[in-house]
């Protein structure tokens, strides 16, 4: 007797001394009736977080139900007013993805865009600079064209100088001229006059 007791609890022991630790899964399945009983075939299982059509409730706790083009009848304790909990949890993963996408573009974006702003600003820079280029351009036809006016009034003012130059030069040379001739004219007059004042003078000095 003491023998068979050893040897159950060694075996209880040795029993517990190996067991693990498990969980259980987080998936399950009902099955959706063809009638308000579990004397009723089976139409399909639906597995948990399933989204059903409510067509109605019965008295007795069934729901009848539409799901997957079938209808049929479920245990109303196995329904529920919001997804479940893993359910939300996918969704809440998926929601929290797709916030980190757009964050992610958010940044891409507001990236692009100090890119876009800080190439405007070359632009403008280059636009101002371009329009004073132009600007000094325009001053510097229209100077140009005020000297190339004010060179053709020179010119013009040159010839005139030049040509009143002339007109004094020649005159003055006429001047000369006559005044050159008048003097050898004088000149000859004076010496075919002169022989004849002397004869004179000596004619009237002999006479006395």
């Amino acid at each position: 007797m003491r023998i068979l007791v050893a040897l159950v609890l060694l075996f209880v022991f040795s029993g517990t001394a190996v067991a693990e630790t498990r969980y259980i899964v987080d998936q399950a399945q009902f099955p959706m009736r063809a009638g308000q009983s579990t004397g009723h075939k089976i139409v399909r299982m639906l597995s948990s977080g399933t989204a059903v059509e409510l067509l109605g409730q019965s008295a007795d706790g069934y729901s009848h139900i539409k799901a997957g083009g079938k209808e049929g009848w479920i245990l109303s304790r196995y329904l529920m007013n919001t997804p479940a909990a893993r359910d939300r949890l996918q969704l809440f993963e998926k929601e929290l993805s797709q916030l980190g996408e757009l964050k992610k573009q958010k940044l891409a974006v507001e990236a692009e865009s100090e890119k876009l702003k800080a190439e405007n600003s070359r632009l403008e820079a280059d636009l101002a600079l371009l329009r004073k280029t132009a600007a000094s351009a325009s001053e510097m036809l229209e100077e140009n064209k005020s000297l190339k006016a004010g060179s053709e009034e020179a010119k013009r003012a040159l010839e005139e100088f030049r040509s009143d130059t002339e007109s004094i030069t020649n005159a003055a040379y006429q001047r000369w001229f006559m005044l050159g001739g008048g003097a050898i004219l004088a000149g000859v007059l004076l010496g075919l006059l002169l022989p004849y004042v002397r004869l004179r003078k000596k004619k009237r000095w002999g006479g006395y």
